[in-house]
């Protein structure tokens, strides 16, 4: 498959002439014409290499440059800037916030191809020897825990044994790529734990009725924590424009955190059974003292028996491939019930699915 390459320029003579050389030796390109079009361009078209100008209008090269590594998803993505600039203050200063390469203005075919190559080898030789070194580590598990735990855990011994062994002769930049890594990998361990402990927390509250009737005295404003958790998982998954939302103000008798649970597992979701560019909407309204929750999505949906049969560490069929334990409904359902609700979920394979709960007002 032909690598993908975002050009960031505002000029467009130049934006175009560059989208040209770098189709005709086969690369898939896009582009955007300001700093802010390119960054949101980064989070959709995730490409594998960025060409960037430092001086645009509504945010510069630094700006995206700075954004591209403080954002998790993508923060080891290879940019290179494109400028006219040759300040030694300048080129430091990108180079400093994590650049990894520049191409001066003006300059040959010859000089872009070759530095985009080199770049996207050297993306390619880490990605190669952090391959190599994964399949060294951890054994194989059959276990539906230990299966979505392996993949994280490969990533975190064995490039940090990679990182340990031979520090001494990798660039910085290759460094920060492996770090990358290990950070993504530790957040995938952080949301699978997490849904266990969750899960286990709850089973464990069931049996403890004296317990959850102290928790429904802990009262939650439900606006509060649904914008909270609504930008939150639009930013996590880059679909900022894809997301529609309505709440009312209401007060709920269960704790601001098993509510930021619930929403957060179903809106995570809804995103990673949905397509980019699909809607999915996040609305609240009150009903004989019930906040009611609703969440839709277009998503490629459930049929009849998987909906009947969801439950823990159960997968729907088709999507082994999507991250997670399987955990994320059952634990907003069990979530609901334990604090007086109700959960139904309605969902058509191939069209989408809507979930509503209605949870007690205080």
């Amino acid at each position: 498959m032909s690598e993908k390459l975002l050009v960031i320029e505002d000029n467009t003579d130049v934006r175009e002439n560059i989208k040209e050389i770098l189709e005709s030796a086969d690369f898939v390109v896009e582009t955007a014409q300001n700093g802010q079009e390119g960054y949101e361009m980064i989070k959709r078209f995730k490409p594998d290499l960025i060409v960037c100008d430092i001086m645009m209008p509504v945010m510069d090269g630094f700006g995206v440059l700075k954004k591209l590594r403080a954002d998790k998803e993508i923060a080891d993505t290879p940019f290179v800037f494109l400028t006219a600039k040759t300040s030694k203050n300048d080129l430091s200063k990108g180079m400093e916030m994590g650049a990894d390469d520049y191409i001066m203005k003006p300059f040959t075919i010859a000089e872009l191809l070759k530095r985009v190559k080199i770049r996207l080898d050297k993306r390619r030789e880490v990605l190669e020897k952090t391959k190599n070194k994964l399949e060294e580590s951890t054994p194989h598990s059959t276990s539906p825990i230990g299966k979505e735990l392996q993949e994280p855990l490969k990533t975190v011994t064995g490039i940090g044994q990679l990182i340990m062994t031979e520090h001494y002769s990798m660039e910085k930049t290759e460094l920060v790529e492996f770090v990358s890594l290990i950070h993504k990998a530790g957040l995938e361990l952080k949301d699978l734990i997490g849904e266990s402990l969750r899960f286990y927390e709850v089973e464990d509250l069931r049996g403890k009725p004296e317990w959850v009737e102290k928790l429904k005295a802990e009262v939650a404003d439900s606006k509060k924590v649904l914008e909270k958790v609504a930008d939150e998982e639009v930013t996590r998954f880059g679909r900022e424009k894809d997301l529609v939302t309505s709440f009312v103000d209401a007060q709920v008798a269960m704790p601001a955190e098993y509510l930021d649970v619930v929403v957060s597992s179903l809106l995570n979701n809804a995103f990673k059974f949905s397509m980019h560019g699909s809607m999915i909407r996040l609305i609240t309204g009150e009903e004989k003292g019930k906040l009611i929750l609703t969440v839709s999505d277009e998503g490629i949906g459930m049929t009849d028996e998987e909906v009947k049969n969801i439950g823990p560490y159960k997968k729907m069929s088709g999507n082994e491939n999507v991250k997670g334990l399987g955990l994320g409904l059952i634990n907003a359902k069990r979530t609901i019930e334990l604090f007086g609700g109700t959960f139904s979920i309605k969902s058509t394979k191939g069209v989408g699915t809507l979930i509503r709960a209605h949870i007690p007002i205080a």
